[in-house]
């Protein structure tokens, strides 16, 4: 029997492919342990107040028309509060670990998507494993990542758009490619439209960033596309746009936008090359600190698609260079553009954004670096640039294998011994105060005293006075009238708790 060397190093991919995507899985799993300590903090009382004195729906509405709470014109944030109180005293916990795991999800179902729409073959491993990387590479280098994973008031503003973002881009890919040959129903064009919409309401960078994406996106279809499939993309483009847009509208002509609008805003043209000029900033100052994990997003998707040849022939030929070449040098403008597109509300507000509202960013940046590995890849077959000895494939496949296992369990095991400790203690230390507030509040007791711990990551804690706003939504959060954080010395923390 004459052994088959293409075969085994088919089948010797796939298994290196799934090895790797595991070890991708474990690095992301950790980041879903670290929600398993979240607790409630600042905003959420006040949000969680809001949701239970009304329907998840209602609570929106009515903030919505009220108009005095900052961010009332974010008309889907408090809805998916509202529904993630729904899952009980643990809704916390059970949120932000299956936020970060629906992510992983949704990401591989999105490659898989793509490269099927683009008729580029390989394995569902290496499905897994570039959409695993995508998420792994963001949250490694996720500014402020507690603000942005594990605080619930800020996960649903800067994290939750991406994460349902990312099954709507897979159904969108999955109809637009089956609408080639099929008559799409017009259930699927309301239901990308509505979800546009949802996606839309959670914050203003994600919605002015898919106005910018599918405003360029139908532009380029109009002018460069002259090939039946024109027909099918603009329908499913106009959707999107018409969704993004209503919410764009939503949000400006809100109650709360329009009273923000007695403060001067920057010119226009200040507002537009503030935002290009930070994202420009942004850009740069990533590339230098943070050289290794871009780096490897660039090799990783790049040698796998090299090394083992898994793109079809029919899906880019030898004509088709001029089309990759276009890609890898457009998409780098593209992302900048986007970025700029993400920062210009917070321009418009406030300046630079903070730590929080570059997540969005850091996502487009990664996703771009990786898709450049693509296309570089799908290069690299095109010029038929081969190894000229096995000895050297074999040298480049170990040292993929290197990078796609052994960085990430290295990094999971950095993340678990950094992070874990930290944030364990401060759930067991808010276990203790939450189980002391309700056990009083039973009592009758209607002005509780606490003690009073620092702030985690720049986020307001309960204070002194019990007339500050977090304050008054904790009290309402309990059911009491008051309650007050006071200084008590670390050694009578657990004595004073257990009264």
């Amino acid at each position: 029997m004459q052994f088959d060397l293409r075969k085994f190093e088919v089948i010797f991919f796939r298994y290196m492919m799934g090895l790797c995507a595991l070890a991708m899985l474990a690095a992301i799993g950790v980041y879903a342990y670290l929600g398993t300590f979240s607790r409630y903090l600042s905003d959420d009382y006040c949000e969680a107040v809001r949701v239970r004195e009304h329907n998840p729906v209602g609570a929106v509405v009515e903030r919505y028309q009220d108009g005095s709470w900052r961010a009332a014109n974010r008309y889907s944030n408090l809805m998916f509060a509202g529904f993630s109180e729904l899952l009980g005293e643990n809704n916390m916990q059970i949120t932000m670990s299956s936020m970060v795991l629906l992510w992983a999800i949704g990401l591989s179902w999105s490659v898989h998507e793509f490269r099927k729409f683009f008729r580029i073959s390989w394995s569902f491993q290496t499905d897994c494993f570039l959409g695993f990387s995508l998420v792994f590479f963001v949250l490694l280098q996720a500014p402020n990542l507690f603000q942005t994973i594990y605080w619930r008031s800020s996960m649903m503003t800067h994290f939750a758009p991406l994460v349902f973002g990312s099954f709507l881009f897979a159904f969108w890919m999955r109809q637009v490619a089956r609408g080639i040959n099929e008559k799409v129903s017009l259930l699927v064009y309301l239901l990308i439209f509505f979800g546009v919409f949802i996606i839309a309401g959670f914050s203003e960078p994600p919605v002015t960033t898919m106005v910018t994406a599918l405003g360029t996106f139908i532009l380029a279809v109009l002018w460069f596309v002259h090939s039946p499939i024109k027909e099918k993309l603009l329908p499913f483009l106009l959707c999107g746009f018409a969704g993004a847009l209503l919410g764009l509208l939503v949000m400006v002509f809100s109650p709360a936008n329009m009273n923000m609008l007695d403060n001067s805003p920057p010119p226009a043209l200040q507002l537009l090359g503030d935002s290009f000029l930070f994202s420009l900033y942004f850009i740069s100052f990533s590339l230098k600190e943070l050289p290794l994990p871009n780096a490897l997003s660039i090799l990783l998707p790049m040698l796998v698609v090299w090394t083992h040849k898994q793109v079809e022939s029919s899906a880019f030929m030898s004509k088709e260079k001029k089309i990759i070449w276009l890609m890898i040098a457009g998409f780098p403008l593209f992302m900048w553009v986007l970025i700029a597109a993400g920062f210009s509300p917070s321009v418009y507000g406030q300046g630079f954004p903070v730590e929080r509202m570059r997540f969005l960013a850091r996502f487009i940046m990664t996703a771009t670096l990786m898709f450049e590995g693509v296309m570089a890849g799908l290069l690299l077959k095109s010029l038929k640039i081969r190894f000229s000895q096995p000895q050297i494939q074999w040298f480049v496949l170990a040292v993929l294998f290197l990078m796609g296992f052994v960085y990430p369990l290295r990094a999971a095991v950095q993340v678990y011994q950094n992070n874990v400790p930290e944030y364990q203690k401060r759930a067991e230390r808010w276990d203790l105060r939450n189980a002391y507030i309700v056990r009083h509040a039973s009592l009758g007791e209607k002005d509780i005293v606490i003690p009073g711990y620092s702030g985690v990551h720049n986020i307001k804690e309960l204070d002194d006075n019990p007339q500050h706003w977090v304050n008054i939504c904790a009290a309402k959060f309990y059911g009491v009238n008051s309650i007050r954080a006071v200084t008590i010395p670390g050694e009578y923390l657990l004595e004073y708790l257990s009264e």
